[in-house]
């Protein structure tokens, strides 16, 4: 950890058959002004230039700023995240993939600010930024997430991983990232982070995600289908109601459940008479 007053941010890189992205990535990170990060680097065996990439960009930064190069097994994008978050020692952490990168370079100085300002700020977000044909979008997501961000993420996950930065430790003591294929990799660790700590929400933009065929969310129609019957799945494993929130807790299902079990009750008692 860097100290009290300036955060060390992790930067956490998973790289699996990235090579079309990935220099872009790594400069992203090379380029930033601000100097207390390290980045872990989380390498799958890959079929393409990506491991002659990564060293390429270990002999260029080493010294300048700690980096680690860690290899695990392809077990999917969460399983990837988690094993890289075991090796992250930043107070701040963030998951910037191969296909993303930082917007400036001083996109992890703003950041640190905001941590700075704020010592028991755990978790901040930020809008959507895309690439798609060489053209950047802002899609303004704190929009929708300010005026009831339960409620936004009821509907869907419109927290853009890009732009999203949590205390490290969070991500740990709330679960970590999903590893199965029936859910959405970050949504969870939101629903969970939400529960507990309510993130600072900042109209601005630090990273940009690139759309392109690869992308397991965007790539196509049928990936963003499969990425919303996810989204479903998750919430509803989480207990969470599109436009009511999490549903154990509000008054509707809790009556529900309480004369749910006393028509059971009754049911027993009627049974055991008849006997």
């Amino acid at each position: 950890m860097a100290s009290e007053t300036y955060p060390l941010i992790s930067v956490v890189t998973c790289a699996y058959n990235s090579e079309a992205f990935l220099l872009r990535a790594l400069d992203s990170v090379e380029a930033q002004s601000y100097p207390h990060i390290e980045h872990i680097l989380n390498y799958s065996p890959s079929t393409d230039g990506t491991l002659a990439i990564l060293e390429g960009y270990l002999a260029r930064v080493q010294g300048r700023y700690p980096v680690r190069l860690v290899e695990s097994a392809p077990g999917g994008v969460g399983h990837a995240l988690n094993v890289a978050t075991g090796y992250a020692t930043g107070d701040v952490i963030h998951y910037l993939h191969g296909d993303d990168y930082y917007l400036g370079p001083d996109s992890l100085a703003k950041v640190a600010g905001h941590f700075r300002a704020d010592p028991e700020l755990v978790w901040l977000t930020g809008n959507f930024v895309v690439e798609w044909r060489g053209r950047r979008i802002i899609l303004p997501q704190t929009v929708i997430l300010q005026p009831s961000l339960e409620i936004a993420l009821s509907m869907m996950n419109f927290i853009s991983h890009e732009n999203t930065f949590m205390k490290t430790e969070a991500v740990t003591e709330y679960g970590g990232f999903n590893e199965t294929k029936n859910d959405v990799v970050e949504y969870s660790l939101w629903l969970k982070l939400l529960r507990a700590h309510q993130p600072l929400i900042v109209n601005d933009e630090f990273c940009v995600f690139i759309i392109h065929k690869g992308s397991t969310s965007t790539g196509s129609v049928f990936s963003f289908l499969k990425a919303v019957r996810r989204a479903f799945h998750t919430q509803h494993k989480e207990h969470m109601l599109p436009l009511v929130g999490y549903y154990p807790e509000r008054r509707v299902y809790q009556g529900v459940r309480a004369l749910i079990k006393r028509i059971a009750a009754l049911r027993n008692l009627l049974g055991m008479r008849m006997l």
